[in-house]
């Protein structure tokens, strides 16, 4: 065997039908390749019975398996609905053709005996030396990173089932480029602003494998909870607009947008929060000029809610020309 370069690595997706049975790569995520980490967790179990010794261990058990898998980079319009979709849950598409627009929001469901878990992946890691594929993973974290001079970035992480050894899957990558920062837009309160230079939207849910005892190490579920959305904007400070809104709880809408592209080849990533409530504002003086962070924790409301109801702190619109179907 010879010794494998870390860049010939690459990351394979496909949702799945049942969670935790896996499924070959249907699409191809390009990713940093310092951000992806997938790792296979097995818990220990020891034996410390006594039996006249010095000692406190005298045998290992392999207890109960689950693994994580975290990756992100650049933001692709089209690759990046996986994560997305994997902690919201709801997707709904329109479009006969291409650009297709999706909506993705927090699946909810006031029925009994409802399932409101967003759907599980198979992510498949190449990594030169030999192939793994971990199924059943569920996103729990997605963090959208932006700096008016670089590249949209983002993180994610899942939980899944421990990991197996499968042959060369055959990728296959979209022609779609990275989104530059400089290409969006930022609207506060309905009314566009210029002077937002860098931030980051934060997605989290708690994430708990749950295990049954059924003659197998891996869980029974891996169970998301609650999703909280939080972030952090840093502004040029030319007013007291943005301190305004912290001190006299205005709680505004926040629009991310970056819509670039024309015809069959429009693409689109948006975050849209109706209410944008503003935890704290803290005058920078780091740089030759003034500015303001806020902090902000986005409230729950119908109009960011998805074609499942109820209430979401958050709704993402993706366009590019993935088909109806592709992220969930």
């Amino acid at each position: 065997m010879a010794l494998q370069a870390s860049v010939r690595s690459y990351l394979g997706i496909a949702k799945e039908a049942t969670k935790g049975t896996a499924v070959a790569a249907t699409d191809f995520i390009p990713v940093a390749k310092d951000a992806l980490k997938p790792q296979d967790i097995i818990d220990p179990l020891y034996d410390q019975g006594l039996r006249g010794s010095n000692v406190l261990n005298y045998n290992y058990i392999p207890g109960r398996t689950r693994s994580t898998f975290d990756f992100g980079g650049a933001v692709f319009a089209d690759t990046i609905g996986y994560a997305l979709a994997g902690v919201m849950g709801s997707v709904s598409t329109t479009g006969a053709s291409a650009p297709f627009t999706h909506t993705i929001s927090l699946l909810n469901s006031t029925s009994a005996g409802a399932d409101a878990q967003p759907i599980s992946y198979t992510l498949t890691d190449f990594y030169a030396v030999n192939v793994r594929q971990y199924p059943g993973c569920q996103f729990s974290d997605f963090s959208l990173r932006f700096n008016a001079d670089g590249m949209l970035e983002y993180d994610a992480k899942s939980t899944g089932f421990a990991s197996t050894a499968i042959a060369d899957p055959t990728p296959s990558f979209s022609t779609v480029l990275p989104t530059p920062v400089w290409r969006g837009t930022v609207s506060i309160g309905g009314v566009s602003v210029a002077t937002a230079m860098t931030g980051n939207i934060d997605l989290i849910r708690p994430v708990t494998p749950v295990y049954g005892i059924s003659a197998t190490q891996n869980p029974y579920n891996i169970f998301l909870g609650p999703l909280e959305v939080t972030g952090k904007i840093t502004f040029l400070m030319e007013t007291d607009a943005e301190l305004t809104r912290f001190l006299s709880d205005t709680q505004p809408a926040i629009v991310l947008n970056w819509a670039y592209g024309a015809g069959a080849s429009a693409l689109q990533i948006q975050a849209t929060i109706t209410k944008g409530a503003y935890t704290a504002a803290v005058i920078e003086r780091g740089e030759d000029f003034v500015q303001v962070t806020i902090d902000l924790n986005a409230q729950s409301n119908a109009t960011d809610a998805g074609s499942s109801g109820g209430f979401a702190p958050i709704e993402w619109v993706l366009q590019n020309a993935k088909a109806s179907g592709t992220y969930a």
